[in-house]
């Protein structure tokens, strides 16, 4: 009868786990309003990253666009210029393997380019851990970075329970320091 009470216990606890990360995909979400910048860095990835950061160069927010991980499907330099990016606003990296080297290599560019201030664009669910690798990154600097996010799917904050699940746990590994070990190729 003892086992059947576990079993019981750990469906319900399973379940809890299930509805709470259902209940907050929303703190995934790190969706600042955009302002003039030096570059907007587009995290590689997802297509819609892409998209979003043409937008808020084509809005004006910033005469550069820097592609990290610039040699993957959906951000490349043809596909930035398609956007209506001109070839000398971009700014290419293309040695990134996670999103903290995203961080790592991208302030070395920015500080080459003596660059004051960014916008940093990736998928509406990466942006609580691109906050977290960017804020590390850039921890002491006088470099002032804004968040906005790009929708996976449809809206910005439209999180499947799949996806919230796989990015709260590389989320927790972040947290404690282990993006060296963990999310090679995000």
């Amino acid at each position: 009868m003892k086992s059947k009470k576990n079993v019981l216990m750990l469906i319900i606890l399973i379940i809890c786990i299930f509805a709470m990360l259902y209940i907050s995909r929303g703190y995934l979400v790190v969706d600042e309003a955009p302002k003039q910048a030096d570059v907007i860095i587009v995290l590689s990835g997802d297509e819609g990253r892409l998209a979003k950061g043409a937008q808020l160069y084509n809005e004006g927010y910033a005469d550069y666009v820097l592609l990290t991980k610039a040699n993957e499907e959906f951000i490349t330099k043809e596909e930035a210029i398609n956007f209506g990016i001109p070839e000398s606003q971009i700014i290419l990296e293309e040695e990134a393997t996670s999103t903290y080297t995203n961080a790592t290599y991208a302030k070395l560019l920015l500080e080459e380019h003596q660059f004051n201030s960014s916008i940093v664009v990736s998928s509406d669910y990466h942006m609580r851990r691109t906050k977290l690798s960017f804020e590390r990154v850039f921890k002491g600097s006088d470099m002032e970075l804004t968040y906005v996010a790009a929708p996976l799917h449809g809206e910005v904050g439209e999180i499947s329970i799949q996806t919230a699940i796989k990015e709260y746990i590389k989320l927790v590994g972040y947290t404690l320091g282990m993006y060296r070990f963990i999310d090679l190729e995000d």
